[in-house]
């Protein structure tokens, strides 16, 4: 349950609405996260889809129109994303626009008719999405996918997570697979977007002081689909004594690698904030030991970071470094967690760790959609804090914390790219 000055409306069974404050903004927006399961058979499909509603609709059926109407709704925003949550698949729409009291009578009207037909209204002919706009959408998704591998960085985070997954439906790319695109037709589009609207569990952010009955009246035959239970999420399960190692060689100047970690503790625990502490001391942020050690003392990296995945259960450090310092690197960042373990941490590391959380979490509530998006991770995590209670968590931190939680993290798994 959200707390205090945010508000939960549940509208139909694993439908819900939540009402976030917004006074300091002048626009008002609203995100709609669907979730789905992640299978080999529908990520391709579920994550071609809702980039094809943004190409048109019955009515604005071009970009062209669609373009024109958010200009005419005084500069609107819609936008169209999906990522992995945990062992879900989420697809969401985002739509901003300014707020009823900022611009004309019929703004929030015309607004919520904007939406409306975007979501719910696609452009269909004979049982299927417009071919014109399929074949765009999966040249443009073949690009994409394709280019991962020319973002070396990021291809290394996606191989770790494969082969640190492999056989979980984690390990699946949110974005599909290339090789599945043409076998995809336009009714099976229509068909995966018609379950998804109709069946899959709802999560609706709205900020900005918009008239929330009014909303619902907008989209009421949305708000009546009984909708299945979010899919089940796990953490890490596996166990390895011997770290799984998999190198990979292409023609590269500077090489870089990844290390993937089991945390041992789930999403809901007490102890995640100890371990989001115990991060930013270990590897986020300018004033990390992995910052300041390997890359500015000991000079054997141009990048290094470690982040959490806090629906899996997982620390993931990536590295870029020449291939002659994959040997000392990895060793410096073992030690480096090794001495975290021991207690060698310092209060100036704390208290520097803390300032930069706080931070983070200040900056989230000046931006409507990071914190939405704060909000969902805290409901899908099974734990939900508003910024201001995550601080008082973060504030409230001993060393003896860190220590505790640092002795369960196990290095499980290896990539080398070369």
């Amino acid at each position: 349950m959200i707390k205090t000055k945010e508000s939960i409306k549940k509208i139909q069974k694993n439908a819900d609405i939540f009402i976030l404050p917004a006074d300091k903004f002048k626009t008002f927006s609203v995100t709609f996260n669907f979730f789905t399961e992640l299978t080999e058979d529908s990520v391709t499909k579920n994550a071609l889809f809702p980039f094809l509603l943004k190409l048109g609709s019955k009515n604005y059926p071009d970009m062209l129109s669609v373009n024109k109407r958010l200009q005419e709704l005084y500069g609107g925003v819609f936008e169209c994303r999906v990522a992995k949550r945990g062992d879900m698949h989420m697809l969401s729409f985002v739509f901003e626009f300014l707020r009823p009291e900022y611009s004309d009578g019929e703004q929030l009207e015309n607004s919520l008719a904007f939406m409306k037909e975007m979501l719910t209204n696609p452009l269909v002919k004979d049982g299927g999405f417009c071919e014109e706009f399929v074949n765009r959408e999966k040249e443009n998704l073949t690009d994409y996918i394709n280019g991962i591998i020319n973002d070396k960085r990021e291809y290394t985070t996606l191989r770790l997570v494969e082969e640190m997954f492999e056989g979980d439906s984690y390990s699946l790319y949110e974005y599909g697979k290339v090789a599945d695109l043409a076998n995809i037709s336009a009714k099976d589009l229509y068909d995966a977007y018609c379950d998804i609207l109709k069946t899959a569990p709802l999560m609706i952010f709205i900020s900005g002081n918009l008239d929330e009955n009014r909303f619902m009246d907008a989209f009421s035959v949305l708000l009546e689909e009984k909708r299945k239970s979010l899919p089940q999420n796990t953490i890490y399960q596996r166990n390895l004594s011997v770290p799984k190692k998999v190198e990979e060689n292409q023609d590269l100047v500077q090489g870089k690698f990844a290390l993937g970690f089991s945390t041992g503790i789930a999403p809901e625990e007490e102890d995640y904030y100890a371990l989001n502490l115990l991060n930013s001391v270990f590897g986020s942020g300018p004033h990390s030991k992995l910052f300041m050690n390997v890359r500015e003392k000991m000079s054997l990296c141009y990048y290094v970071y470690s982040r959490l995945n806090r629906l899996k259960g997982t620390m993931q450090v990536g590295i870029g470094t020449d291939k002659e310092n994959f040997k000392k690197a990895y060793d410096a960042i073992l030690e480096q967690l090794n001495l975290c373990k021991k207690g060698e941490i310092t209060e100036e590391e704390i208290a520097f760790s803390k300032k930069f959380i706080v931070g983070i979490l200040k900056q989230t509530a000046d931006n409507q959609h990071n914190i939405a998006d704060f909000y969902m991770t805290g409901i899908l995590a099974g734990r939900v804090l508003s910024p201001e209670e995550y601080i008082e968590k973060i504030e409230a931190l001993t060393k003896e914390d860190l220590v505790r939680v640092a002795q369960n993290i196990t290095l499980q798994t290896e990539y080398y790219l070369s």
